[in-house]
């Protein structure tokens, strides 16, 4: 009894299971949830460029575990933006249909890799019409690849994105991670997009682990790179995922 009773004060501190990128950052990892787990983030996102504030609240990402390798994912946010002088319009985002597959695992290669073909399309006319979302369906094949270490984790992820009547264009980012504590894990990315120049946001944030199957999300960034006038000064994250 005596050897029990610590070990299940143990087990019920949060902690945090692995690392992982996705939210609260931009650049995304190979890693699923799990057989018929579910992962769930919910946040208030966004960024100011120019005199423009673009915030989605609520932003919910929706995972679903299916097998080892496999997660099917639905991204769904309430889209508001606000020009200086202006008020605020709000609208649905466009919606986000996402399937990821690992077809490598770490133990097998080194490294973990994953692809994730993403179909992203607005379903409000409202919305187009204010300006919050764009008609031309879009197409996104990433590529993920990470490793883990005790401690923490690196990898990076490329994208090809395919607009309708848009010209295509590419993404990339790399980010790293570290388990300043038990529950908490400090996050750095750099991200980049070819789209009319060269857009570049750093990205730093942390996830904390409340319970064992809450944590707090949050990331605050800027845009080093673009065109004069069009970068965003501010870019931010904040929410919470629920893993169950």
């Amino acid at each position: 009894m005596r050897a029990a009773v610590p070990a299940l004060l143990l087990s019920m501190v949060p902690t945090l299971a692995h690392a992982q990128a996705g939210p609260p950052l931009i650049t995304n990892d190979p890693d699923t949830p799990g057989p018929g787990a579910w992962e769930i983030n919910i946040a208030a996102t966004g960024d100011r460029t120019g005199d423009t504030w673009t915030v989605d609240a609520p932003d919910i990402d929706i995972n679903r575990g299916v097998g080892e390798h496999v997660q099917l994912s639905v991204h769904a946010p309430w889209t508001h933006r606000r020009d200086d002088g202006a008020g605020w319009s709000s609208g649905t985002g466009p919606l986000e249909f996402g399937v990821r597959w690992r077809f490598l695992d770490q133990e097998q290669a080194a490294v973990s890799v994953a692809v994730q073909p993403m179909l992203i399309r607005s379903f409000s006319g409202a919305a187009e019409r204010r300006g919050l979302n764009s008609p031309d369906p879009e197409f996104v094949l990433p590529l993920q690849v990470s490793r883990h270490f005790e401690h923490g984790a690196i990898g990076t992820e490329i994208a090809r994105h395919v607009v309708a009547n848009q010209q295509d264009t590419w993404q990339a980012g790399a980010f790293v991670e570290y388990d300043c504590r038990p529950t908490l894990q400090c996050l750095g990315e750099i991200n980049t997009s070819w789209e009319d120049g060269v857009n570049t946001i750093l990205n730093v944030g942390a996830r904390q682990a409340l319970t064992p199957h809450v944590d707090l999300l949050g990331s605050i960034g800027t845009q080093i790179s673009g065109r004069e006038g069009a970068r965003a000064r501010v870019v931010f994250y904040l929410g919470a995922q629920l893993v169950f």
